[in-house]
């Protein structure tokens, strides 16, 4: 089995099981997605990687942060009661306001870099660079080799949009 297929089942049947029992409807309401994303996660549709929206959906049926890549890799979730208790990790408040994709985006993975780039007319665009979650030294090391990188391409943005426009001759 489509080890996607898997994570849907499984999620279907958490859902299923959830004390008091939840549609898709109140997962798609307490998620703020839309009907199609819940049935596409329940579905098993591909994805390239686990979306804010699966562990979203993880944690509204009690599992823990980690029990979508378990999953994923063949093992089975763990509900939070199951689970040892763990230290409870400091991290900067996210500020409200923000769409949950980009909250939990924000929430998860190691703090690399931050950057802020000017736009024209006073704006301001601000990229995170985080680190994979749970990522060892060397896959943390990597991330932040590749944003080290990535970091002169987003500083030419900057500099172009500070320069004058070209007048047409």
């Amino acid at each position: 089995m489509d080890h996607w297929v898997r994570l849907g089942d499984r999620f279907k049947a958490a859902r299923a099981t959830h004390e008091p029992k939840l549609t898709q409807e109140d997962v798609q309401r307490a998620l703020d997605v839309s009907r199609a994303t819940v049935q596409n996660i329940e579905r098993g549709k591909p994805f390239s990687r686990p979306s804010p929206s699966h562990r979203a959906y993880a944690r509204l049926v009690g599992w823990t942060d980690d029990s979508v890549d378990q999953v994923l890799a063949g093992g089975e979730p763990t509900r939070v009661t199951d689970a040892d208790p763990a230290p409870i990790e400091q991290s900067a408040p996210v500020p409200d306001g923000l769409p949950l994709r980009i909250a939990e985006e924000l929430a998860t993975g190691q703090l690399l870099d931050t950057m802020v780039i000017r736009l024209p007319g006073g704006g301001q665009a601000v990229v995170v660079a985080r680190g994979k979650e749970g990522g060892s030294p060397e896959e943390i090391q990597a991330a932040l080799e590749a944003w080290r990188r990535a970091q002169p391409q987003l500083q030419e943005i900057e500099v172009r949009v500070d320069e004058p426009p070209e007048s047409a001759a």
